[in-house]
């Protein structure tokens, strides 16, 4: 290029390149420069002044035509500000020193597989066409702070696929209508998206598969429409999304399975979500954070934990719209905390679906209200489980809390909990305490309370006054169980139930009334089981007072004959638990038979070898079967005293007979 060929606004430019000056076109009458002109300068057309340091420094320019700079080697900068380019600016392959276009306007950049020692500044820039840096290498960072790019003829805002960035990747108040495709990207700083507006509906807006990001990606504020991607990215750092606001309804507004984040993922302070947070398999080593965050699955989950794991979960005031929280698989090395959160339906009425998952510290939930279904099955919990205050709706299926073969280290707190459906604790082991204290379920004509093979150290089991339905404790091995009679479940299943103390200390009548509320075919069971806890006290009486009343309650559901028989075992010898009621007929009797045989001497068989008659022991003879005194066989009766005599006899053998029932079983017993 000759420089009689230039215009004026060319002339300055050419005239400032030597020594890399301000060209300044802001208020000229010719603002236009040829790209030809830009890309003559850069190729060399005009040497550098001695000592000067050259470059293109324009501002206020109108650009015409394409600046083709494929494949050239550069060692100048570029530097644009409020410039219009009204066709493409082309490094594809290139090697050059900065290029900073800021505050202008580019029809398009393509620069894939471009080498810049330096920064790519696009600061505020509009770029019609969309950006490509695919496979690019920026050494000194890529900034598109404030930038508005478009989509490109391959539908791509900006395609970095394959990208590395030595340095920051700056996208704050960045808007993109199409998606941001950073695939593989390897950035060594942070990857910056504040109040960024990314904008594809329906599909992925923003792609980090397989990125690496050295110093954390900061979301805050971020607006998308669309999914984000990060699908097996390393994230040297935090994951900032507070504030932000992911829609993409009916799918996933961010999948991060396998991906491995250093630092804290923090999604709070109003942050909003429509669509599913899916985070399968990904390993968050700090924690997850989603204080006062509100999430709509919109027909999915809300959140997808499966299989990830975490330092601690912190979701305090989470809202979840609809939707709800997976956790099969999951591991949780602190802390899981949902305390005052708000948890609405999910799909199949589930809003909380932990199974095979592990928590080493503790499990707050504490004031959370529900929707839905609360289902924690196959788990191992490594401290306490904090649960006072809930309130549970329930779901379709009956059950409001779910809570089955799981394994808790420390104390369960299930204070003041309201729910409107069943409350199941079954096949878990709780090492130590159980408080529900004030627990209130209500379930007319069912299941209230289920806590089947329950094992527990302690277990304080006082509902409160709105409770309604049946307690189920069967099978259940506690140590000490706490209750009180005024707190006493209406109905109270307990078949199989083992327990070593009751508290308070009550005494076995008291007692009676616990065990009445179970169902006639468990009361025996139950019976033994308590007479058992009294002998371990070293109360006989108590105990013994209880089997007795086991034998009368059996009773009542024997046959006629049976029954009959019991009730004689019952007046004789109290079926041998009160062997003195046998002593007290027996002597009744001889005071009886004496009395009438004295008034009334039963005449000698043989009056010669007759025996001296003797009312009292003649009565005793005739109450002794299989035993002979010699006198009931010396003597024969008559009339009303032969009667009478035969009444002795079948006393007697109903005397012997109860009484040997009642010690045999006694002796089985022991």
């Amino acid at each position: 290029m000759q420089p009689d060929d230039l215009t004026d606004a060319e002339r300055l430019l050419w005239d400032a390149f030597p020594t890399g000056a301000w060209t300044d076109l802001t208020t000229a009458p010719d603002r236009t420069v040829r790209a030809e002109v830009l890309r003559g300068l850069l190729l060399g057309g005009r040497d550098p002044e001695p000592g000067g340091l050259a470059a293109i420094r324009l501002r206020g320019a109108t650009v015409t035509g394409a600046l083709d700079l494929m494949g050239a080697s550069l060692t100048v900068a570029l530097v644009c500000e409020n410039c219009v380019f009204d066709g493409t600016l082309r490094l594809a392959e290139a090697t050059t020193r900065t290029v900073r276009l800021v505050g202008s306007r580019l029809h398009q950049l393509k620069a894939p597989r471009a080498r810049i020692d330096g920064v790519l500044d696009l600061r505020r820039t509009e770029i019609e066409r969309g950006v490509r840096v695919d496979r690019a290498e920026i050494s000194g960072g890529l900034r598109l702070h404030g930038a508005t790019v478009g989509r490109s003829e391959y539908d791509a805002a900006l395609d970095g696929e394959g990208v590395s960035v030595r340095g920051d990747l700056g996208c704050r108040d960045f808007v993109a209508d199409g998606p941001v495709v950073l695939r593989g990207a390897r950035i060594t700083g942070l990857f910056d998206l504040c109040r960024a507006r990314l904008r594809n509906p329906g599909a992925i807006a923003l792609d980090i598969d397989n990125a690496t990001v050295g110093e954390g990606l900061d979301g805050s504020a971020l607006e998308t429409s669309g999914e984000i991607r990060l699908r097996s990215a390393a994230i040297s750092g935090p994951l900032l999304l507070p504030r932000a606001r992911l829609a993409n309804p009916g799918g996933f507004a961010m999948s991060a399975a396998r991906a491995h984040v250093t630092g804290a993922f923090w999604c709070e302070k109003g942050m909003t979500v429509e669509g599913e947070i899916r985070l399968i398999g990904a390993r968050f080593d700090a924690g997850l954070h989603f204080a006062d965050a509100t999430l709509d699955g919109a027909g999915r989950s809300a959140l997808n934990l499966d299989r990830a794991s975490f330092g601690h979960i912190d979701a305090p005031r989470l809202t979840l719209r609809g939707g709800g929280i997976r956790l099969r698989g999951t591991s949780v090395a602190g802390e899981f905390s949902l305390i005052e959160a708000s948890l609405g339906p999910g799909r199949d009425g589930m809003c909380l679906d932990m199974e095979n998952g592990e928590i080493g510290g503790t499990m707050r939930l504490s004031r959370l209200k529900a929707e839905g279904e609360i289902r924690i099955s196959n788990s191992r919990m490594g401290s306490s489980v904090l649960a006072s205050k809930m309130r549970l709706t329930g779901s379709p299926t009956g059950v409001a809390l779910r809570f089955t073969r799981n394994e808790v280290a420390s104390s369960t707190r299930l204070l003041k909990v309201r729910s409107d459906r069943q409350i199941r604790l079954v096949d878990t082991r709780f090492r130590l305490g159980v408080n529900m204290k004030g627990i209130e379920p209500h379930c007319p004509g069912g299941t209230a309370l289920d806590l089947s093979r329950v094992q527990a150290a302690e277990l304080e089991l006082l509902p409160g006054d709105a409770a309604e339905g049946r307690v189920v404790l069967d099978g259940a091995r506690l140590t000490v169980l706490r209750d009180l009679p005024e707190r006493w479940p209406e109905e109270l299943s307990m078949d199989g139930l083992v327990y070593e103390s009751l508290q308070p200390p009550l005494t076995a009548r008291e007692r009676l009334g616990w065990v009445e509320r179970a169902p006639l075919d468990q009361r025996p069971q139950a019976c033994d089981q308590l007479a058992r806890m009294y002998a371990r006290l070293g109360q006989q009486s108590q105990a013994q007072r209880i089997l007795y009343e086991r034998e009368r309650g059996q009773r009542r559901s024997k046959p006629a004959i049976a029954s009959a028989w019991g009730l004689v075992q019952d007046i004789t010898v109290g079926y041998g638990y009160r062997p003195w009621l046998a002593a007290a007929w027996v002597a009744f009797f001889l005071a009886i038979g004496t009395t009438v045989f004295s008034l009334d001497h039963p005449a000698p068989l043989k009056k010669d070898e007759a025996p001296h008659f003797n009312a009292f022991v003649y009565t005793l003879d005739l109450m002794l079967p299989l035993v002979t005194l010699g006198q009931k066989y010396a003597f024969n009766p008559k009339g009303a005293a032969q009667w009478f005599s035969y009444l002795l006899v079948a006393v007697g053998w109903i005397l012997v007979s109860t009484v040997a029932a009642g010690v045999t079983r006694t002796l089985t017993r022991r």
